[in-house]
């Protein structure tokens, strides 16, 4: 697998959340800024569907700059990792923010999303043991 970067699209949706999808070597990275709620769920669904149907060996989802996460943004990931799965594709996140963290930790979907501090080390730790 190549570590090159490759194709980035940069999609604004509604209501404060701007979603970066890059392609990297044979994994596709979404990057999610600002606001996950029910106003943006559906334009974050879209993003997240069409990243997947690119059949990534990886979808990791970045939420390093995410500032708020509701149950609608935390259902909508929850919702693609069981796609991703159906179709054997690992999903993890990557680098929470602290706020996101928070949610994770406090919904308990952190024992169910695999969270990684960087692309790399989760790119390894699927290599060794794929969650599918």
């Amino acid at each position: 697998m190549t570590n090159h970067r490759n194709h980035t699209s940069t999609m604004r949706a509604a209501a404060g959340l701007e979603i970066e999808t890059e392609r990297v070597g044979e994994a596709v990275v979404c990057a999610l800024s600002g606001d996950l709620h029910l106003d943006n769920e559906v334009e974050l669904r879209e993003a997240l569907a069409r990243a997947l149907d690119v059949a990534p060996t990886l979808l990791a989802v970045d939420l390093s700059a995410v500032v708020l996460l509701t149950s609608s943004g935390l259902n909508v990931l929850l919702t693609t990792r069981r796609r991703a799965l159906a179709r054997k594709v690992p999903f993890v996140v990557l680098a929470p923010s602290p706020l996101a963290r928070r949610v994770l930790r406090i919904t308990r979907a952190d024992l169910v999303l695999p969270v990684h501090p960087s692309l790399e080390g989760a790119m390894r730790h699927e290599r060794r043991s794929p969650r599918v």
